[in-house]
């Protein structure tokens, strides 16, 4: 019995940091302004080098199914890794 207690301790200790505070899976605020920084990065190159072609990425990504939503992907890093194979996916779409 005091084994199971003091794992309960311990536990509950652990769990007060802040680390704990986020699944260990969950991005911080800074990574998922990062990958946002890097979405925006990828499109701007898109769309600055060939209006033509973002305008079919842009038809391509209108036709895909992009079902995932943030219900689906609570991790804004994760959500955000989803939109770029997207958008990669969009791309090799409009160029064959």
């Amino acid at each position: 019995m005091k084994i199971l207690l003091k794992l309960t301790l311990a536990t509950t200790l652990a769990c007060a940091l802040p680390a704990c505070a986020l699944p260990a899976w969950a991005c911080t605020p800074e990574e998922a302004t990062l990958k946002r920084e890097q979405l925006a990065k990828e499109v701007t190159k898109l769309t600055e080098q060939n209006p033509a072609k973002a305008k079919e990425i842009n038809d391509e990504l209108q036709k895909m199914d992009l079902g995932t939503a943030s219900k689906d992907l609570p991790d804004k890093c994760q959500l955000i890794d989803q939109r770029l194979k997207e958008l990669g996916t969009a791309e090799k779409k409009a160029e064959s």
